[in-house]
Formats: C-alpha cells, structure tokens, sequence
C-alpha cells in the first residue's frame, strides 16, 4: 500500500510537470493563438490544463488530511468500521489512479492534436506558397 502511495505520488508529479509544460507551451508564442485553426485546441487545452491543476490542488489537501487522520484510523477498534473503511480507501486510491492515467492521457491527446493541427496548416501553407509560385512564375513568361 504504501509503494502504490509513492507510485501515486509520482504520478501527481508526473502530472503536474505535464500541466507545466504545456502552460509554458501555451505561453511561448503569442503568435500560434492568432491562427484561426488553433483558437479551439489552445481553449480546450486551457480547460484541461485548468482542470488538472484543480485535481492536482484537491489530491494534495486530500492527501494531506488523510494523512493526519490516520492515526485515528488506526485506532478504531471496530473491526467492522476499519475494514469497510480500508475497502472505501482502497476504491478512492483505485480511481484517483484512473484520474490521474485520465488526465495525462487527455493533455497528451491535446498536444497531439496540436502538433497534427500545426503540420496540417504548414502543409497547406506550402501548398498554397507554391500553387500561387506556379502562377506568378507564369504570367511572368
């Protein structure tokens, strides 16, 4: 239980350092907010952003209780209690698992879709350049 805590743990970093990159991402450049394609993506990249950094806030006061009320947990003596309780915590942990696979997953697909949008654009961009090339150069001759 306690390995599954640091994975999870490592996890939430994992993820927050995500959520950074991809604010600083957002940030670099001015300029990829201008094109019209990009406007959606940068919008739902912000949600997400948003939302992970809320999830990571929440799991950390979260932790931070559950932590400081173990003790007390510890010290129940009916064993009823204790053990519905170790199945509820064993479930929360579980999902917060999924969540946070979730939301990686999410910003991953996200910066994908950037990347596929921005060659997309670029190689339209060169296809236009050229078709427009062609009909200069012969109007030239």
């Amino acid at each position: 239980m306690i390995l599954d805590q640091e994975d999870r743990d490592n996890a939430v970093r994992s993820l927050l350092e995500k959520v950074s990159d991809v604010y600083k991402f957002m940030n670099e450049d001015g300029r990829l907010i201008e094109i019209p394609t990009m406007q959606e993506l940068y919008g739902k990249m912000a949600r997400q952003t948003l939302e992970c950094a809320d999830f990571i806030v929440h799991y950390s006061e979260t932790k931070s209780e559950c932590e400081s009320s173990a003790l007390y947990c510890h010290s129940l003596t009916f064993s009823v209690v204790f053990f519905t309780g170790k199945r509820l915590t064993k479930n929360v942990l579980k999902e917060t698992t999924v969540v946070i696979r979730n939301y990686s997953n999410a910003l991953d697909a996200l910066m994908q879709q950037f990347r596929d949008n921005a060659a997309c654009s670029t190689v339209l961009k060169v296809y236009r350049i050229g078709k427009s090339w062609l009909q200069i150069h012969s109007n030239l001759n």
